[in-house]
Formats: structure tokens, sequence, C-alpha cells
């Protein structure tokens, strides 16, 4: 006999009686599973092994040139790394940087990445600060780190953090236009697509974190017209930004069913976790989630109790690789795919590059908004600035971050002080 589905049981029997017989043996089956994933968070992400000795970190300098900031890291047998920042987000959190981050990891050495990141965390009472801008702070931290280890010893990135499985990746191409009418909206996305030849793009719905009238008439224009406009074999997701409460994203949700659209980003406020598990029980679409999320348990709920289909981690806002990986490995034992959320500063999409280069449950398409820095800088392999071709981007395969700034415009760049 067919067993019914969750959504079929839970329609039939209600969710009162569905709870009334949870067994003592299931509960421990949730608990067990439970405790794999916190297994798979602890596992260790840096490939120790590929660094036979110690490297010691022994300074930190915080640059910045014009309106660009980067992190500058020096070991102590004279090796550099260097990572550029958001430069939207830095000018507000430069002193968290300086204070709470940096003078952490002076002295350390960089082969206990694993444990420092979350180190960091717990000094000083630093956990108060939890959230984006902290785990910003340490994400641009780690990065230049990285990419000071892998120059030591010849690897790319990613090789540092796991089995290099693809050198290059598809695209999805985000729109971030949500004012504009539907008919101008669906012409970026044509030009977009024209200009990288993505097969897949993102666009937005909503009023972000809000919804009227008229954005749901937009909205429900916008939906087939797109549908319509880039045909069947373009692959579209949406985003929504928290726009929506359930029943409206349940409403918006049905209607991206009916033309096939991949996933429905942020349906509703992204700290509403009971109501993002709703839409995602009423609708056959995947949910796709965890942009703004910061704590690894809160997305082990997500992932546990299937509120998310599709986890997404911001490189960034996470904290960085290491724990945006471990979060990959919680998707991976649901069978779910992983596509990390890129910033749309600060060569975002480098190190999604890399994170998709060793990640076996990534999704096939990683987002690109664009090159938005204007900081001149070229990948070593190729001496250009990453370019989607034919929709995808090849990820770097020169040692550390695997690109290469301007040293004239770096030596212009004054070191920060508080």
């Amino acid at each position: 006999m067919k067993m019914p589905t969750r959504r079929q049981f839970v329609k039939t029997v209600g969710a009162a009686s569905a709870a009334s017989i949870v067994s003592r043996k299931s509960f421990a089956k949730t608990r067990a599973e439970s405790e794999s994933f916190v297994e798979a968070w602890n596992k260790p992400v840096l490939r120790r092994s590929l660094f036979a000795d110690p490297i010691v970190i022994e300074s930190i300098d915080l640059l910045k040139r014009d309106k660009q900031y980067f992190v500058r890291v020096r070991s102590k047998d004279g090796a550099v790394g260097l990572a550029l920042t958001n430069r939207h987000l830095v000018n507000s959190l430069y002193p968290m940087f300086l204070i709470r981050v940096a003078p952490f990891f002076i002295g350390k050495d960089a082969r206990d990445l694993d444990t420092l990141v979350h180190g960091v965390f717990t000094v000083k009472l630093n956990y108060k600060w939890q959230g984006a801008p902290f785990w910003m702070c340490v994400a641009w931290m780690e990065f230049a780190i990285l990419d000071l280890m892998g120059k030591q010893i010849g690897q790319p990135v990613g090789a540092l953090l796991g089995e290099r499985f693809r050198d290059k990746t598809p695209i999805y191409y985000a729109n971030g236009d949500r004012e504009s009418s539907p008919e101008i909206v669906v012409e970026q996305l044509k030009g977009l697509i024209a200009k990288s030849g993505a097969r897949a793009v993102k666009f937005k719905l909503g009023a972000r974190m809000r919804y009227t009238e008229a954005s749901n008439a937009r909205d429900l224009a916008i939906i087939p017209l797109a549908r319509k406009e880039l045909g069947e074999d373009t692959t579209l997701y949406v985003d929504s930004n928290s726009s929506f409460d359930a029943p409206t994203a349940i409403r918006m949700g049905r209607e991206l069913q009916k033309y096939g659209y991949r996933f429905f980003e942020e349906p509703v406020r992204f700290d509403d976790y009971e109501g993002t598990k709703a839409v995602a029980d009423a609708l056959d679409i995947p949910i796709a989630g965890g942009e703004q999320e910061s704590s690894q348990y809160r997305f082990q709920w997500l992932i546990e109790k299937d509120a998310v289909q599709i986890p997404q981690p911001d490189l960034l806002f996470f904290g960085g690789l290491v724990r945006s990986i471990r979060v990959a490995r919680m998707a991976a034992l649901t069978g779910k795919k992983i596509v990390p959320h890129m910033s749309g500063f600060g060569l975002g999409i480098l190190y999604v590059l890399h994170y998709a280069s060793v990640v076996p449950n990534s999704n096939e398409f990683q987002e690109f908004k664009g090159d938005k820095d204007g900081i001149p800088y070229v990948v070593v392999d190729t001496g250009k600035p990453l370019e989607s071709i034919n929709g995808e981007i090849g990820i770097p395969k020169a040692p550390g971050l695997g690109v290469e700034f301007d040293p004239d415009y770096l030596n212009a760049a004054k070191v920060v002080q508080l």
C-alpha cells in the first residue's frame, strides 16, 4: 500500500491528531538525526594536513582607498593575504572589526581556522553581538586568511576546504528592480540574458518587507509575463525579501507553481520561522531562505523541519566559507541543494565561485549580480575581471582567492585607525 505524504497525512487526520500519535521511538529517531546534524557541523572543514608548519598571523590592517576597504593579513614569515569588503556596509562596521575581531587573530596559527572562527565569537562576550554585522567582520577576516594560506602552498582557496569537482559554474542573473513596471523588468531580464548568456534569472516580488494592493497587482502581472516572454527553457526564480504574510505568500506561490518557477525566496518575514514552514507545507514550489541567518541552530531548524528546501547562507552575513560549508553539510543530510546568497559588493561572486567548487550539493546555478565594485583587478588565470561567458563563470585556479588588485591602486590605500 502506498503511504501518504506528510502533507496528505496532516490534511487527513489534522495537525493535532498527528501530534498525538508521535511515539517515543519517533522522538528518539528525531533526536538521533539532530545529533548527526551536530556531527556534520563539527567535522573539520580546513584541510589542515596541507600545511606542515605553523602560519602565525603577525599583523592585520584595514586599508581604505576612496570608498573601498581591504583587509590585509601578514604572517610572521612575510606572506600576505588580501580581501575586499562590502563598501556599503563597512563604514558602519569597521570599529567592530578593529576592536572585536582583528585582535583575536593576531598571534594565532591560521591552520586552526576551524576553531578560530568559533573562538572569536565566544571571546570577550562577542556572542552578544550575534548577527550579520559581527559575522561579516569575521568573514572579511577569514577571506584574507584563506588568501594568504592558499598563496603559501600554491592552491586556490576552494582546494583548502574540500575536493574541487568543478572548474566553472552556470549563473542565474539577479535583477533588483521592484519599482518598474512588469514590462520594463522583463526587458531588463532579456538584456541580462543577452549580455551574459545566463539560462536562469531571478527578479523581485513584493515591496520589500511589505506589500500593497499596487505591488500585488504588479506581481500577479509579472509572474505570467516573465514566463511568456522568456520562454519555457529559462529557469525562473523570485525573491520577495520578506514582503508577504503567509496567506499572501501562499497565493503568490500558487501562481508561481502554475508557471513553473523553480524557487520562491524569503516569502515571509525572514525571522518568522513558523510562517515560513506554513508556506512551505502549503506549496510544492521549493522555498529558499537563510540570507539573513546568523545562527547554526536556526539553520538546523529550517533544514530539519523542512521549512526551507533550499538553504541560502550568505557567505558574508553568515561569517565566511567555513561556516557556510557546514550549513551545506547539514543540508546534504536531508538531500537538499544549497544556493549561497551573494552579496552584491566586495567581489561577492568570487567567494561564491570558490564555495561552489567544493560543495557537492551546491545548486546548478549560482547567484550573480554583475560587477558593482568598480575597482581595478584581474583574475590571475585570465588577466581579466570575472565575467559570464555563455552563462558560466570560470572558477579561479590560481593560488589564494585567485585575483590580483592593481598595485598602484593598493599603494595609495591608507591604514584605517580608530
